[in-house]
């Protein structure tokens, strides 16, 4: 009898710690440690991306250029993954432009480059350059506003 007495405090000490114990453990496990954000477990897919072009147009093409960019701009801003979406023309160095371009995701910058007027700049734009384009793509880790 003394050991199925035991047997049952025991069992009531096991009902404790499933009841209390645990959840609560539980609980200052959620408090404590941290949790991975989204763009450490997604390998960075849910990173905002900017997108830096410096590109330098032949003087003779410069207004047609500016024609060109200007087609696109609205369509590109108005894409659902566009935060922002600027062209600005250099004013210390002559013929050459500036794109300065966020993007909510990977894969909204991903759909901007599969529209028909991104592929009718990408078709067209090389006859009007100087030189190569330079396009830099930076994924954001942090920011913070000032």
């Amino acid at each position: 009898m003394k050991t199925r007495a035991l047997f049952r405090g025991q069992g009531m000490l096991v009902g404790v710690l499933l009841t209390l114990v645990i959840p609560l453990f539980f609980l200052l496990s959620i408090l404590f440690l941290p949790l991975p954000t989204l763009a450490d477990g997604d390998g960075g897919a849910n990173q905002s991306i900017i997108v830096a072009g410096n590109i330098k147009v032949k003087p003779e093409k410069r207004e047609e250029f500016i024609a060109l960019s200007q087609t696109f701009i609205g369509p590109s801003r108005s894409e659902p993954g566009c935060i922002s979406y600027s062209f600005y023309e250099d004013e210390t160095e002559n013929n050459t432009f500036l794109f300065f371009e966020v993007w909510r995701n990977r894969a909204a910058l991903e759909y901007h480059f599969q529209t028909p007027y991104f592929h009718e700049f990408v078709e067209k734009s090389p006859d009007l350059l100087a030189k190569a384009a330079e396009i830099k793509i930076y994924k954001i880790a942090e920011f913070e506003t000032l």
